[in-house]
């Protein structure tokens, strides 16, 4: 197994004109679906495939309890979760107006996964590479 990437165009802010900058990306190369993770899982346990979808999706209801109440929530040495919101400027003046709701100027939410170092170290050492196109788009 390999991470696949490619090599693609970058602008530099900083850059000198006329040169042109490269980076690579990670491309997803298909999905781990929820049913591959619970035959994995049983395969390598002793838990049967209908234990491993009630843990997981009593742990998907519960994670999600957690964020909808504001708080982190810490997946041991996988890392955490944090709601993140995106939301609109506005003036510290509208802030003491009768109609102001500040809820009206978030744009969106997300869900901000932070893994932890171990995670990260253990990707670092183990990963492997694979480029998927070596010429750079146009």
């Amino acid at each position: 197994m390999a991470i696949t990437y490619k090599v693609l165009k970058c602008k530099n802010p900083r850059g000198q004109a006329g040169v042109l900058y490269a980076n690579d990306r990670a491309v997803k190369t298909g999905d781990y679906t929820f049913d591959q993770l619970t035959e994995d899982i049983q395969f390598s346990t002793t838990v049967t495939k209908a234990d491993v979808v009630a843990v997981l999706a009593a742990a998907q209801e519960y994670i999600l309890k957690g964020l909808l109440s504001g708080q982190r929530v810490v997946l041991s040495d996988l890392g955490a979760l944090q709601v993140q919101l995106k939301s609109h400027c506005f003036a510290q003046s509208a802030i003491g107006a009768d109609d102001f709701d500040p809820s009206s100027y978030i744009k969106n939410y997300y869900v901000r996964f932070r893994p932890e170092a171990r995670l990260i170290k253990a990707l670092r050492s183990q990963a492997r590479v694979r480029r998927l196109s070596s010429t750079l788009m146009p």
